[in-house]
């Protein structure tokens, strides 16, 4: 099982059919319909019902989707938190200076990080 095809199985059931959510993902209907029926041999069981009118989830689906929708929510606040760290840093830090030099540099210092790291 992979990320990807996680992110294409909820987007087939929440579209309502491959060809809605080929548009919305911006992916091939046959890739998407590859990867759900990887997911389906993988899982040895039948995740959505195909007819005409488009796609719904069985039993098994609907189990996958509660856990597909919480595996990515997962993904994306970690995806966020990490990328806001990286990009921001926030926190307490303790500077040591000696004092003679602390005259000097504490001020032009502690402005620089005031401006360029405000969440520090």
């Amino acid at each position: 099982m992979e990320i990807r095809q996680l992110r294409y199985f909820v987007g087939v059931v929440e579209a309502g059919s491959f060809t809605k959510a080929a548009g919305f993902l911006n992916v091939a209907q046959s890739a998407l319909s590859l990867h759900v029926r990887q997911l389906e041999e993988g899982f040895g069981t039948q995740l959505l019902i195909r007819d005409r009118t488009g796609v719904s989830v069985t039993a098994s689906g609907a189990k996958l989707l509660e856990r597909a929708r919480a595996i990515l929510k997962e993904i994306r606040i970690t995806e966020v938190e990490l990328t806001n760290t990286a990009a921001s840093p926030a926190g307490e830090v303790t500077i040591g200076i000696p004092s003679g030099a602390a005259r000097v540099l504490s001020g032009p210092l502690l402005e620089t990080v005031r401006h360029e790291l405000p969440k520090v």
